[in-house]
């Protein structure tokens, strides 16, 4: 029996990124649910994910030597990349500590770099709301907007960008959901998690689905894709709705 393909991840980032909750008594990373999608949509891929996130990190001068020391430079010109995909999640920390957006964004592009150079792919995800109702808040949801705007104004080869403050926003929420998925002002519950994992996870289907898409004859592209205007259960808004065992994906959400 032929080894499966192996899916390598790396997910970097801050206290977000290690599913930080509940004052750090739990630690419910993302991957785990994304980990679940993407083995639900490709059973033929060995998904092996590396977290490294560290709790309290900025982007300013903390992530750049951690993600140089996750990718080093290759020792020789074929040498493989560690990883195929690179999942960038930080800014946080810094909107926090005032830090103005254009040189949190400047830093961004130099930690993407790292991954990029080395032959990775790079899914780069915008910075989610926080919980409050404060002057603090106000300034720091201005700089949070001029910061995802840059995030999702950014082009370049092998980088893309997922717009999670919109999938999670506050303000398409209910009260219900805030107390579910959301812990303190900046963290969420292990339900949280599930839902950002749920929707990185989609989105890495969708790229992943796009790439081999790409790499078919025309005549099959189109066969492949049936019912583009049926309403499927990761639309509904309920994340275990997909645990079910399949994961659906359409056309048009790769156009």
């Amino acid at each position: 029996m032929a080894a499966r393909q192996k899916l390598r991840i790396l997910c970097f980032g801050d206290s977000l990124t290690a599913g930080y909750s509940y004052l750090g008594s739990s630690y419910h990373p993302y991957h785990i649910k994304m980990d679940q999608m993407l083995a639900m949509a490709f059973p033929d891929y060995e998904i092996i994910t590396v977290e490294e996130g560290e709790c309290g990190d900025v982007v300013r001068n903390g992530f750049l030597p951690r993600i140089q020391e996750c990718l080093p430079p290759a020792k020789q010109k074929d040498d493989k990349p560690p990883y195929d995909w690179v999942v960038v999640l930080g800014g946080t920390n810094d909107i926090a500590f005032r830090i103005p957006p254009q040189e949190i964004f400047k830093k961004l592009t130099e930690v993407w770099d790292v991954p990029l150079r080395r032959g990775c792919k790079v899914l780069a995800l915008t910075v989610p709301d926080v919980v409050g109702d404060s002057k603090f808040k106000t300034k720091g949801d201005t700089d949070r907007q001029v910061l995802n705007e840059l995030i999702m104004g950014y082009k370049k080869p092998n980088l893309h960008v997922y717009d999670l403050h919109d999938a999670l926003s506050l303000t398409k929420m209910s009260p219900a959901d805030r107390n579910l998925y959301r812990d303190d002002h900046i963290h969420f519950t292990p339900d949280g998690y599930d839902l950002i994992g749920n929707k990185v996870g989609m989105a890495l289907v969708s790229l992943l689905v796009k790439q081999r898409v790409a790499d078919l004859p025309p005549a099959k592209r189109r066969r492949i894709f049936k019912n583009d205007d049926k309403l499927f259960e990761e639309e509904t808004g309920n994340p275990e709705s997909l645990d079910g065992g399949y994961v659906v994906v359409r056309r048009t959400d790769l156009d």
